[in-house]
């Protein structure tokens, strides 16, 4: 049953050890043991029960700022990495790479293999 006190905040205590705390114009479901004690101390039966107000949090504006932080971290720099890195990378697109050849054949292949 839903309660609600309208002139002040009550604290409704029964012999049996239930208790209730009302807030001024809050509905509060209570059992009917208790409902009939708070009916009798001054407080009105209602249909209407609280509203549920959900918080929207701004979530978009972090992840547009990690989208940018992924797509600037994921830049490669072919001249930065070892023969033996290229040689991964180059795998990662399909190709084999001769790590016998110098850095920048290599480098080459890889940029003419992204490029297709």
């Amino acid at each position: 049953m839903w309660i609600v006190s309208e002139n002040e905040d009550k604290y409704i205590s029964s012999t049996w050890g239930a208790s209730v705390r009302l807030q001024q114009g809050v509905p509060k479901e209570v059992g009917r043991d208790l409902a009939l004690l708070c009916l009798q101390n001054g407080c009105v039966q209602t249909d209407e029960q609280p509203k549920v107000i959900e918080e929207v949090k701004v979530i978009e504006e972090v992840v547009i700022e990690e989208e940018a932080a992924v797509e600037q971290e994921t830049t490669i720099v072919l001249e930065d990495m070892t023969k033996e890195q290229l040689e991964g990378h180059g795998r990662t697109l399909g190709i084999e790479l001769d790590r016998r050849k110098k850095k920048a054949d290599l480098i080459e292949e890889i940029i003419a293999a992204q490029d297709i």
